[in-house]
């Protein structure tokens, strides 16, 4: 075990500054205490053990449980003692579903390899009961930045844990709620103790940073788009900014009654009972309408991607190329609309999963967040700003630094889908393939599986490295004898080399358990803060899956509404697949691969996740065959001039 409390000195860029922001000041002595900063970074000055700790009740502006008041939600805060003497400390904020303890089963597992299922810090939780004094903290925030002259609020969300309301999926209401947490910092909303008494935030310096991965920082996206003055930054890794694209594939549903799912399962349930809001979640279901899975009012009112223009917050987001649940495109769209706004954002791609960074990258992320909350929520000149705003991972732990993703240099390359996919258009021909309900797209790749199921087409092998950064689209020409069934397509790297290993089909994370833990700044008995180490998942493997889509081909056109296919007739179907950053080899092939239902990626009713084919007369939709005309059907990469 060991202890990261060097020196971050040697990480800031040149001079640094220790300008503070007047809050913060030292004063003359005998004056009320003040962070310590040196060597650009806030120190470790306050005691953990020591550091006040409460739970607090905020009226939300919401009745969403609907019994007739509003909602209370708990947030529970640890700050140094030193508030108490008339210290004014910033906030690392969280707002999570994730913080009961149901989550302990199956949160967190590891198969006979020490592959690590990530789901949650140490499958980490409050305290099982809320008696108004929290012992427990989930995650490190507390343990590394408390002691640096920070407060960490971490609240309960509506439907969740003790708060009241119920969870919507994160419908207006529900992130109102959230929010009312935020007012009651900056002193616009009204909060109680255990025993009914009115609490203040007079510690709060109105300068909050909001952190989290997946739900944690989602809600932070979707709040940053509101009135939130005191919200000044967040940092939101492997999150979207719409829900409709994560739980539909273009129309087609990702998962059969997902709203009302996550609503009442997956560690979600309230500890005030699930009863009261089953007519809440009832309506989820209907609303979502996993019949169509068209985007209707229900995913509109989830949609804040268009109010990416109201975020006044700086934004550090962290995103796994390899993201199978959180995919990329999601991040792109919410990363695209921040610039496009002008908002100050910095970006990490890295070649995990959905994971946290602290987790796979523990000694690159940890000064990195140290350095961005010192200079957003104290004010500090480290150099942060003056870094690359685009860092990526290239392979296992090799960096590149870059000033905008995707890459604006890139020139559209077009290679068709012939006999060998290349440069030169085909003669006229067509390929057919049937559908095959329990098919995993590892075995749609797979050249060495001969079957009907799909349609691949491979290159030459290449004479020099192909990057290519953005979004790659398959144009394809092709027919279907049946209406609405799914239509996948996937690019792939034909050649041997050591892959990062995020099996989507078996939910690992692309990471291996390693030796020994870290303690991240202080801890107690109750919560050391302390955390095991993981390396990269690495293995040498003859192929890698780069990127994929999957659509609904009644949706081919529109996502609000469908449009059925005639048999026998040819349409053209515009496959854009999931952003990517990737450099084919030489020597390396690049490969498409047409196929019908990808069960890696959908649920199949009846199917068992997809681990059978359904038996007869239990179909989700015909059997389909497809007829693919080659001499009009072609990939187009964004190619990069220089790998």
């Amino acid at each position: 075990m060991i202890y990261l409390r060097k020196s971050l000195a040697a990480l800031a860029a040149g001079a640094v500054s220790a300008t503070l922001l007047t809050s913060v000041m030292a004063g003359p002595a005998g004056a009320a205490p003040s962070v310590e900063i040196r060597d650009g970074v806030s120190q470790p000055v306050f005691s953990y053990a020591d550091a006040i700790r409460e739970t607090v009740y905020v009226e939300a502006p919401v009745d969403g449980d609907r019994d007739g008041r509003n909602d209370r939600i708990v947030a529970d805060v640890i700050r140094p003692a030193e508030t108490a003497q008339g210290l004014k400390v910033p906030v690392i904020f969280q707002a999570s579903p994730y913080f009961g303890p149901d989550l302990t089963a199956g949160a967190r597992s590891e198969d006979p390899r020490g592959r690590y299922r990530a789901r949650s810090l140490d499958s980490e939780f409050k305290d099982l009961e809320d008696d108004g004094t929290p012992t427990r903290f989930p995650e490190y925030y507390d343990n590394y930045f408390v002691p640096r002259g920070y407060a960490v609020v971490q609240v309960d969300s509506p439907g969740t844990r003790y708060s009241e309301g119920c969870t919507t999926v994160d419908g207006k209401a529900e992130v109102l709620a959230v929010k009312a947490v935020l007012d009651w910092l900056d002193g616009r909303g009204k909060a109680t103790d255990k025993a009914g008494q009115a609490v203040s935030a007079d510690w709060d310096t109105n300068r909050v940073g909001w952190v989290g991965r997946s739900h944690r920082g989602i809600f932070g996206n979707l709040v940053s788009t509101m009135d939130v003055p005191n919200l000044k930054t967040i940092v939101p890794i492997a999150t979207l900014g719409s829900w409709y694209p994560y739980m539909r594939n273009q129309g087609l549903p990702r998962f059969q009654d997902y709203a009302r799912w996550t609503a009442v399962t997956d560690g979600n349930t309230s500890r005030l009972g699930t009863t009261r809001c089953k007519a809440v979640h009832d309506e989820l279901a209907a609303a979502s309408d996993d019949t169509h899975g068209t985007y209707n009012a229900f995913w509109r009112e989830r949609d804040y991607v268009p109010a990416a223009g109201k975020v006044k917050a700086s934004v550090y987001m962290v995103h796994g190329l390899n993201d199978w649940n959180v995919t990329t495109d999601l991040a792109l769209d919410w990363w695209k609309a921040l610039g496009t706004a002008n908002i100050p954002r910095k970006l990490m791609l890295t070649q995990q999963a959905h994971v946290d960074p602290i987790d796979a990258h523990r000694e690159r992320w940890l000064p990195k967040i140290h350095q961005w909350m010192d200079h957003w929520l104290l004010g500090v000149q480290n150099g942060i700003m003056n870094e690359p705003p685009v860092e990526l991972e290239r392979s296992a732990n090799q960096w590149e630094a870059h000033t905008a993703w995707p890459a604006p240099n890139t020139t559209p390359r077009t290679l068709w889908l012939g006999p060998t996919l290349s440069e030169t258009r085909p003669s006229p021909s067509v390929v057919q393939f049937e559908e095959k309900y329990s098919q995993l797209q590892r075995d749609m790749a797979n050249p060495d599986v001969s079957n009907f199921n799909r349609a691949q087409f491979i290159s030459r092998p290449l004479t020099q490295a192909t990057r290519f950064s953005g979004v790659a689209e398959v144009n394809l020409r092709a027919k279907a004898s049946v209406s609405g069934t799914p239509l996948t397509a996937l690019l792939v790297d034909y050649g041997t080399d050591a892959r990062n290993v995020t099996d989507e089909d078996d939910y690992l994370s692309g990471l291996v358990s390693a030796p020994g833990s870290d303690c991240l700044g202080q801890g107690t008995a109750v919560d050391t803060g302390c955390y095991s180490r993981h390396t990269q998942d690495v293995q040498t493997r003859p192929f890698e899956i780069v990127t994929t889509v999957q659509i609904d081909t009644e949706n081919r056109r529109t996502l609000e509404f469908d449009e059925p296919v005639q048999p026998e007739k040819y349409y053209t179907y515009n496959l854009k697949l999931k952003p990517e950053d990737y450099v084919f080899k030489p020597g390396h092939r690049i490969g498409v691969v047409i196929a019908g239902t990808n069960c890696t990626g959908t649920e199949v009713p009846g199917t068992n996740w997809c681990a059978n084919e359904p038996a007869a007369g239990q179909e989700p939709w015909g059997r389909t065959l497809f007829e693919i005309d080659t001499a009009n059907s072609f990939l187009t990469l964004p190619v990069v001039a220089s790998p």
